[in-house]
């Protein structure tokens, strides 16, 4: 086991799951816990805010969990980026990245401050038959990465930054756990509605999507506008414009743009993705919404939906064309 793991009682190196002052990591179905913050906190009065997906739980990748991710350009890519070195897969969620790297034979130290978002990437990983031996699973909270100070080679904090008001302190910790030459490996930080583009699609399928677009709007804004005017319950959004790009250069030493281009045309339908996600309270901006509210009030949009779109509007797809990725790598 390695031994840079940070006490969470003294602050001293430990090889887990035992420190010389007595501290003792809990360890269960493959977790260390390393950390005893709460996976949510919004109290206005609290110097950093986040929000933790243990309530989200599979809502958030639906059935995708438990099919085998097809491999990629971008996963090979990441992969040699990373080479033979240790990377932290920092709120590494139901391990969207975690499995695929593990296939290329990674050695991965995955951490998340969900217990549950952690029993879904194991699930992940069994499900598609993938080697484990080379993974550690720890909760932890990025604001305070349990790592000592240069000590793995490459880091990812993947659709995360937006999720905390404080971005920059976990930039700033990331850049602490990396060794002289270590890389953070970037790409999208916050949710987008772009990920398709419209290239010889038939009139028909620009005409799902048109429609399907349409949908998405009216259930989300209608959902939003019932929980803001009757419930005073406001959609939580902390750092969606947080200026990366400025912080890490201020940090770094170098940066490298990858651009990996994605020509795959994908396919997916409204009621299995977005409904699925939407009735789960899968998106992090209902993550202040009571379970009790949400179902009161998305019963209540649903029914309002099926009267002015109908029961076959449901099976609506959506086509196109995954975007290019880009890849930023910044290098201490």
């Amino acid at each position: 086991m390695y031994n840079f793991f940070r006490c969470p009682k003294c602050g001293n190196s430990i090889s887990l799951p035992a420190c010389a002052c007595e501290f003792i990591a809990q360890y269960s179905d493959g977790v260390y816990q390393l950390t005893n913050d709460p996976y949510m906190v919004k109290d206005e009065n609290a110097d950093v805010k986040y929000i933790g997906y243990e309530d989200i739980g599979e809502a958030y990748s639906g059935g995708s969990i438990f099919r085998a991710l097809k491999a990629d350009e971008k996963f090979n890519q990441i992969a040699k980026i990373i080479g033979n070195g240790i990377l932290l897969d920092l709120a590494c969620g139901d391990g969207l990245y975690t499995v695929p790297l593990l296939k290329h034979g990674i050695k991965i130290i995955a951490m998340d401050i969900s217990d549950k978002m952690l029993s879904l990437l194991y699930k992940r990983a069994e499900s598609t038959g993938v080697d484990i031996s080379s993974l550690v699973m720890c909760r932890a909270n990025a604001l305070n990465i349990p790592l000592t100070d240069n000590s793995v080679d490459s880091a990812i904090a993947n659709s995360m930054l937006h999720l905390i008001s404080k971005p920059e302190i976990v930039v700033n910790d990331i850049y602490r756990v990396l060794k002289k030459g270590g890389k953070f490996i970037t790409m999208q930080d916050k949710p987008t509605t772009n990920t398709l583009n419209d290239k010889t699609l038939s009139e028909i399928e620009l005409e799902d999507n048109k429609k399907h677009d349409e949908m998405v709007n009216f259930v989300h804004h209608r959902y939003f506008d019932i929980l803001k005017n009757e419930y005073n319950i406001m959609g939580t959004r902390y750092s969606w414009k947080f200026d990366r790009e400025t912080i890490c250069k201020n940090l770094f030493n170098t940066s490298e743009t990858i651009i990996i281009p994605m020509t795959n045309k994908v396919q997916y339908s409204f009621n299995d993705t977005f409904i699925y996600r939407m009735k789960g309270k899968g998106f992090s901006d209902q993550s202040d919404v009571p379970f009790d509210i949400h179902h009161i009030v998305f019963d209540r949009v649903m029914l309002e939906f099926l009267e002015k779109y109908g029961d076959d509007a449901l099976n609506t797809t959506h086509t196109g064309y995954e975007n290019d990725v880009e890849i930023i790598v910044y290098e201490k």
